[in-house]
């Protein structure tokens, strides 16, 4: 999905790990062809993904924020 807060203001969007294997996973399971030149560092500074590419049982909702859950996050498309 091309996700904007613009477009949905109650979706939330997680910054891509900085670990270069677990980046590589979110890159390769976004379906971003886009991101695939990008660096870890770079997609960890300038990239997120919204909720919408993760399962929902991988998300922790708090009062004032999500989370997720896992260091091994699954995503879906």
């Amino acid at each position: 999905p091309s996700c904007t807060r613009k477009l949905d203001l109650d979706l939330s969007f997680f910054g891509f790990p900085r670990c270069p294997t677990r980046c590589q996973k979110w890159v390769e399971n976004s379906g971003r062809a886009d991101l695939e030149d990008k660096t870890p560092d770079q997609l960890n500074k300038h990239y997120q993904l919204c909720a919408k590419h993760f399962e929902t049982s991988m998300i922790c909702r708090t009062k004032n924020k999500e989370y997720l859950k896992s260091l091994f996050e699954i995503l879906i498309l």
